[in-house]
């Protein structure tokens, strides 16, 4: 060691933690901000009116994202428009959840973290490929 250095490591520790950039992480989740289901009970029938909007902010094919679902929530259900029919009543947090678990399988890209991915099917395979890192990564097919 030369003279007039004599730090000790916890300081080294601290300067060097100091001098690293700022990691942006509010900014990352702001920009991709899915909007909560709106859901109608009607009858026995739950209705998603803003589901169109919600796939196309995910990138996902709305009858995609509609079969994850009615597999998840085991009942049947059609896209009418721009909005899902699913038969029977069924929360809307009970939806919002299964929906949440979807973005986190489907849409997030495990390497990065970043939603910019496309779901594409090799075989019988599915994998998440990742525009912002260029990972691909596999996927549980449903």
């Amino acid at each position: 060691m030369t003279e007039g250095f004599n730090y000790t490591y916890e300081e080294l520790l601290e300067r060097g933690l100091k001098m690293l950039p700022k990691r942006a992480v509010s900014q990352q989740k702001s920009r991709f901000r899915v909007p909560r289901p709106d859901i109608i009970i009607s009858g026995k029938r739950t209705f998603i009116q803003n589901f169109n909007q919600i796939c196309d902010i995910l990138n996902r094919d709305p009858r995609l994202v509609l079969r994850y679902l009615l597999k998840e929530m085991a009942a049947p259900g059609v896209l009418e428009g721009g909005e899902a029919v699913i038969m029977g009543e069924h929360s809307p947090r009970a939806i919002e959840a299964i929906l949440n678990r979807f973005i986190k399988d489907y849409v997030i890209c495990p390497v990065c973290g970043q939603p910019d991915t496309k779901l594409v099917k090799e075989r019988k395979l599915l994998f998440i490929i990742c525009m912002a890192c260029g990972a691909k990564s596999s996927a549980r097919p449903f």
